[in-house]
């Protein structure tokens, strides 16, 4: 399961894809998210902002630049959109100007957010950067794509969330991609299993509906990668119904 999330990761792109991606995942697992992706907009290198959870040792700001697939030397730095340049508008003026007043007092947290790796030529150049800017009040994590991958384990695909006959289907459904009709049986049962067992609760059915929108996300990114979406298309007016199918008795008006 983890290598499926992780192939998966890899592949997405950084503008509405892996961005939109990570607030949920911060949401689930107990962050405070407090600035979200916007086009047109002015982010000083940020591309998500959050707090991070109550029941963290320390509560931090956590800020996260994003950039999709390996970080390469060409990722590094040379351009505008480099996540030097990134990193710089952060220190710069995101830190000093763009943090709101009631967070002001917690530790920063500089969150490099890929869904690859760091590549080796880029390595050194990357820690020295980290090393030479880490201070008493900031500091730096990476957050690559083995590490995204274990969080949306433990988040919003956690195991007792998704136990292993319903894991069973998934990784049927994504294996099976280049023979539609099979990958969309497995995946309708997932999606059926998925509604079936949330069904005692409000927030229990919210979370399957989060599940199924990730696991189609992960279904069809897989599929763009071989060029048969027909599995993937079809999933999604199944993800549709469900969600509202589980959102329904929420709405009391």
């Amino acid at each position: 399961m983890k290598l499926i999330l992780r192939e998966y990761l890899s592949s997405l792109r950084e503008r509405e894809e892996l961005d939109a991606i990570l607030p949920d995942l911060l949401s689930e697992l107990g962050y405070a998210v407090y600035s979200r992706p916007q086009r047109g907009t002015t982010q000083n290198g940020v591309d998500v902002a959050a707090i991070s959870p109550d029941n963290a040792q320390e509560r931090k700001v956590c800020l996260f630049s994003i950039k999709r697939g390996d970080l390469t030397r060409q990722d590094w730095d040379g351009t505008p959109q480099a996540l030097r340049s990134s990193l710089n508008e952060i220190l710069d003026a995101y830190i000093p100007t763009r943090i709101p007043t009631e967070h002001r007092g917690l530790r920063i947290v500089v969150c490099i957010c890929l869904g690859g790796d760091i590549q080796e030529q880029v390595r050194a150049n990357f820690e020295g950067f980290i090393k030479a800017h880490t201070t008493d009040t900031i500091t730096f994590e990476e957050w690559n794509g083995d590490k995204l991958a274990s969080l949306l384990l433990e988040g919003v695909l956690r195991e007792d969330l998704l136990p292993k006959p319903l894991r069973s289907h998934f990784q049927k459904a994504v294996a099976l991609l280049d023979e539609p009709d099979v990958s969309y049986r497995h995946f309708s049962k997932l999606a059926e299993q998925l509604r079936t067992n949330a069904a005692m609760n409000a927030r229990s059915r919210v979370r399957a509906a989060r599940q199924l929108y990730i696991c189609l996300w992960i279904l069809y990114v897989w599929g763009r990668d071989i060029d048969n979406i027909e599995a993937p298309y079809l999933a999604s007016e199944l993800c549709i119904l469900n969600a509202w199918e589980l959102l329904r008795p929420n709405d009391r008006h």
